[in-house]
């Protein structure tokens, strides 16, 4: 009798053993910032909360070379650039779930009125441990992220013409974060068009550059022979060719060498102003216009003669106001001669 109760608590030992030999290794503890990815034959099978072990043999945490490479662009605050940030430790398998940052490199937007802008954005997203099996499956998750992040925010933008987007930053900023958190709720279910990424979207911010100066670059230029003369000869071009391909583009341009965006810009400016600023800056477009009618005049090499008026150096509105002044009674008065004392003579 004895023998067999010993033999009984040697067997329970013995499988004591065995049970936590093969639990210790398969122990998981699943925080709320922090989870594990399993795996089976079939591919992901679950993200894993709370503590436990994994009993099945074959489930397994994702980990090692075969782990998907979850990361995602991060601003480098000791350098202030851009770099790849894991969100799953390769030796562990563990899968960060804070907020994180995701600053993509600056990329271009067109405004409803093509204006171009280039876009400074940031975003704070964190994975979601529900949606882990999207993760799983992309290819690329850095890369899908980006260009959702940029699709989003580009069709903010192109719902806005160039002045509106001005007054309505924090509009575009909701309008994109909606935007991305509708693309996940339309792709989390089985037969929903596109895909979902896995991921919670927090708040996003953004700041933009006009990037529609090709005019004044080129003036710029001009002002500059030596940079000029630099860019004619990585063409194999003489300086005073280049100078003059260079003043011949900025003439094709138009009015104030000024592209139609930038013109719109400029009409910008003076909405709602007062009417003298406004017959003010058509002045000086037409004093430019002017100008490059006298360039492109000088540049055929022929004798051409102008006058001051063909110049706008004596402008049509100048004689129209002396006219009205003499029509007025106010004519100009002869100078009076003077007499050998200095003083001068008397009027009749």
């Amino acid at each position: 009798m004895t023998t067999t109760i010993l033999l009984i608590i040697g067997a329970v030992l013995v499988v004591a053993i065995a049970v936590a030999i093969y639990a210790t290794p398969r122990f998981y503890i699943a925080r709320s910032d922090r989870t594990f990815m399993t795996q089976d034959e079939r591919g992901f099978k679950r993200a894993l909360k709370g503590r436990g072990v994994l009993w099945d043999f074959e489930e397994s945490i994702v980990k090692g070379p075969t782990a998907p490479k979850i990361e995602f662009v991060a601003l480098d605050l000791a350098t202030n650039q851009r770099k790849m940030s894991p969100l799953i430790d390769a030796k562990t398998g563990s899968v960060n779930l804070r907020p994180q940052y995701c600053v993509p490199l600056p990329f271009a937007a067109t405004t409803a009125d093509d204006h171009h802008v280039l876009l400074d954005v940031r975003v704070q997203f964190s994975l979601n441990r529900d949606l882990l099996k999207y993760v799983y499956q992309l290819e690329d998750f850095g890369l899908a992220l980006e260009t959702r992040i940029q699709s989003a925010f580009r069709a903010e933008i192109g719902l806005r013409q160039d002045e509106v987007l001005r007054a309505q930053l924090n509009a575009v900023e909701a309008g994109a974060i909606e935007r991305l958190r509708k693309a996940e709720r339309d792709g989390d279910e089985a037969g929903e068009a596109g895909m979902a990424l896995g991921v919670n979207f927090h708040t996003a911010s953004f700041t933009y550059t006009v990037t529609d100066a090709d005019g004044p670059a080129l003036y710029a230029m001009l002002q500059q022979p030596g940079g000029v003369a630099a860019a004619g000869a990585a063409a194999g071009q003489p300086a005073a060719t280049s100078a003059e391909a260079a003043r011949a583009a900025m003439r094709a341009q138009g009015v104030l060498a000024m592209r139609p965006q930038q013109i719109d810009s400029l009409a910008d400016v003076f909405k709602d102003r007062d009417p003298g600023s406004t017959k003010a800056i058509l002045q000086i477009l037409e004093m430019q216009t002017r100008q490059n009618i006298a360039e492109a005049l000088a540049s055929s090499g022929q004798l051409v003669v102008v006058t001051g008026q063909d110049l706008g150096l004596a402008s049509a509105s100048a004689e129209r106001d002396a006219v009205a002044r003499f029509a007025a009674g106010d004519r100009p008065q002869p100078p009076r001669p003077e007499i050998s004392n200095g003083a001068s003579a008397p009027r009749a």
